[in-house]
């Protein structure tokens, strides 16, 4: 979890320098650096707003490099590094524009590094913002660079400053061993170089913990435990993946490490090109180690380190105590232990939640939905398995699953090979609109409608979500989108999903990829899936239409002021007075009522791309997303979201504003 932190000071935050201010210069009274809060997730994930982060840094003093205990504190959007104004009469030269470097080792609390800031016209401000690595500096006030993606900038700085900063580790330098034959030359490959290129698959951190949980359920795993450490727990980051499936002898251990092992598939086996482990621990850790043992076998373990792979040799050297305690196993098993685990880019952001805690979340999301046959215990020939992660137990989420769900006929389609025909299963299915899973939860409570129509969308909006379901052996391997049959993801189509089914025998005719995440269906397949899915899509337009003819709430007339058509009701109401048809004498009508608000759902969101986004639903509902760029309105929803008309008001203001294309103004006046 080492960090190099880049930034571009701005006047405001040059009063951190006694310097600065005894120049009469300072003009805002804030005396610390900003620190954007995308940065501050990246580096520190566990860290929750109320957190104080503190780190022990080294820094430059008129004396020699110093170190003082300083700490990260929220203000509003952004974080600020505080604890150390330096007084030193060494920071005179400061001026906007120069360039503040921090290296951080965040994988322990607290954190430790240092600190120095050059100045604008300096060799290293001007090599380091001529290098690539800078560019997002840019368009960003701030940017985190994590351990290689930073080489040429860190050997900068470490050339200029190797009391404060480190080198960058070089490995994969020394010329490869030629070896003469008798008909040519052996070269083999750079480790390092090579294990780069085959990590760049495109997995996600989700993706490739589904890859190693394929192999675990090919082992007969029926319970897989997930354990993903804290970050700032001492030992980095870090993920543990233990199963209790059939394990391995020393010798196919030794096999499944190798690139492109040889091992024998069964049929309804989940992997492919004997690739997967290396290839998901690599694109998530520079460093895996394999645990196995059989029943009533010994434990063997080997390890692969990105850093340390001269002649291609695994290790099976000790491992320490704590990853001694991350890799144990039962009677039997398989653990796949990841060490100095990458971050990604960008990290996830949820209410609620710091980003550690939120990418525990989306990884159980993507595990309930690509394994939900077998979390329901639904998979052909293999029992229920059971998925954990941290502790919790993934509950399933059948895309099909829910009661309101019409499904139509399946049918079976029968591709030819060269081998062997295979046959794939096709089967279409109408979901449920959004009026109609409210109605059918609503005894539930809000949550629980919330909740299901979640799920259902997938977590996202349901317009992306409808489309083919792709499963391989039970295994949901891609899904959303009509694969080029039809152009876009219609909003009145968006009820349609369908189900196809196959197995390792259509591998090539599916051409499917190395990571298998990419699917291409046959001509003649898409011809047959084109006519189950056109009912379903049709069904779904009808659906929509019915929806929107539906009319809306008459809305009482208003009574009338004066007059005789005027009176005073008991309870001190206002009313209007008719005369009976019957000749009776006049009637008393009940007062109007105010017309019921429009639904309208608030959402707090944590996005710099806009003030507020009004989208509508296929049923009339609104969803307003507020994010926090203007703190008065952000304050105002938080105010009045308890009250339907209100927030209806709002809704309808704000969408006025649309029409008028204030917001970007708006943005563009935050910026500034």
């Amino acid at each position: 979890m080492r960090f190099l932190i880049l930034r571009i000071l701005t006047h405001s935050e040059l009063g951190m320098f006694h310097e600065y201010r005894n120049q009469g210069k300072e003009g805002s009274k804030q005396r610390a650096v900003n620190f954007d809060w995308d940065v501050v997730d990246r580096v520190f994930p566990a860290a929750k707003d109320s957190d104080l982060i503190e780190m022990d840094l080294r820094y430059d003093t008129d004396h020699g490099v110093d170190q003082k205990r300083q700490w990260l504190k929220r203000q509003e959007k952004n974080w600020r590094l505080e604890g150390n104004c330096p007084r030193d009469a060494r920071y005179a030269f400061v001026e906007p524009g120069c360039l503040f470097a921090m290296e951080v080792n965040a994988g322990t609390s607290p954190g430790s590094g240092a600190w120095a800031v050059f100045p604008k016209d300096d060799p290293v401000t001007v090599a380091i913002l001529a290098d690539g690595e800078s560019s997002r500096l840019a368009k960003s006030a701030m940017i985190a660079l994590h351990d290689e993606e930073g080489e040429h900038v860190r050997q900068v700085l470490a050339d200029a400053r190797p009391d404060l900063f480190t080198a960058p580790l070089v490995n994969g330098a020394a010329p490869a061993m030629v070896r003469l034959g008798g008909n040519g030359v052996e070269l083999a490959p750079n480790p390092s170089r090579l294990v780069k290129i085959l990590a760049s698959v495109g997995h996600t951190m989700p993706s490739a913990v589904a890859d190693l949980v394929d192999n675990s359920i090919s082992a007969n795993a029926t319970n897989i435990a997930i354990t993903f450490g804290r970050p700032d727990g001492g030992h980095g980051r870090w993920m543990s993946i233990v199963d209790n499936g059939d394990g391995m002898d020393e010798g196919r251990l030794a096999e499944a490490m190798r690139i492109g092992s040889a091992s024998d598939y069964e049929a309804n086996s989940l992997g492919k090109y004997g690739y997967g482990l290396k290839g998901a621990s690599w694109s998530q850790a520079k460093v895996f180690t394999v645990v196995t043992k059989l029943e009533g076998g010994r434990q063997n373990h080997l390890t692969w380190d990105i850093d340390d792979m001269e002649g291609w040799l695994a290790k099976s050297e000790p491992l320490e105590p704590w990853e001694e305690g991350a890799t144990k196993l039962g009677s039997h098993g398989t653990v796949v232990l990841w060490e100095d685990m990458r971050p990604p880019q960008s990290m996830p952001t949820m209410r609620g939640l710091d980003p550690y805690s939120a990418e525990v979340m989306l990884l159980g999301r993507h595990l309930a939905l690509v394994f939900h046959r077998f979390l329901e215990g639904k998979a052909h020939g293999r029992k229920t398995v059971i998925i954990t992660i941290n502790g919790n137990r993934v509950e399933p989420n059948n895309p099909f699953g829910h009661p309101l769900a019409s499904r139509y006929d399946a049918k079976t389609i029968r591709i030819p090979t060269e081998a062997e025909d295979g046959l794939v299963q096709v089967q279409a299915f109408l979901l449920p609109t959004e009026a109609e899973i409210s109605e059918y939860h609503k005894a539930q409570g809000p949550e629980a409608v919330r909740q299901a129509l979640d799920m259902i969308g997938l977590y996202g909006k349901r317009n992306d979500s409808q489309g083919l379901f792709i499963y391989r052996h039970d295994r949901l391997i891609k899904w959303g989108g009509w694969h080029q049959m039809w152009e876009t993801n219609d909003e009145k189509t968006k009820l349609a999903r369908v189900v196809v089914d196959f197995d390792s025998v259509l591998d090539d005719a599916f051409k499917i990829n190395i990571s298998k995440q990419i699917v291409q269906l046959p001509q003649q397949l898409q011809v047959e899936i084109k006519k189950l899915a056109d009912v379903a899509r049709k069904d779904s337009q009808k659906q929509y239409r019915r929806e929107a003819r539906q009319p809306s709430p008459p809305t009482p007339p208003a009574p009338v002021p004066g007059g005789s058509g005027g009176g005073t009701l008991a309870g001190g109401g206002t009313g209007s007075t008719a005369t009976s048809p019957t000749g009776g004498g006049p009637t008393t009508t009940p007062p109007a009522t105010p017309a019921p608000a429009p639904r309208v759902a608030v959402r707090d969101v944590k996005t710099d791309r806009f003030v507020w986004k009004l989208t509508k639903g296929m049923t009339g509902a609104l969803d307003l997303q507020v994010s926090e760029v203007n703190s008065n309105l952000a304050a105002l929803v938080r105010q009045i979201r308890t009250d339907p008309q209100a927030v209806a008001h709002l809704a309808a203001f704000l969408g006025g504003l649309d029409e008028a294309d204030l917001q970007k103004a708006l943005l563009a006046e935050k910026v500034e």
